[in-house]
């Protein structure tokens, strides 16, 4: 007689059955975490404040036409 195997699932069904569902249960969940998180970029919402143009000219290290000095973040007066 055939022993019944234990599984995490007590579904009945049979093994290609039972991972062909979860296959298709972690795909549904990873494509609604695709359109929840990343459909968007995060340019287009209200979360960045700061311009492309001043983001350039930082990462490239071009001075902003408006600046005389870099800007000291440690308080000490000029």
């Amino acid at each position: 007689m055939p022993r019944p195997r234990s599984t995490l699932l007590k579904t009945g069904l049979p093994l290609w059955a039972e991972i062909t569902l979860i296959v298709a249960v972690k795909f549904c969940l990873l494509w609604g975490a695709k359109a929840l998180w990343f459909s968007h970029p995060l340019t287009h919402t209200h979360q960045m404040s700061v311009p492309q143009e001043d983001i350039g000219r930082q990462i490239l290290g071009t001075p902003n036409a408006g600046a005389s000095s870099p800007i000291d973040h440690t308080g000490a007066q000029p």
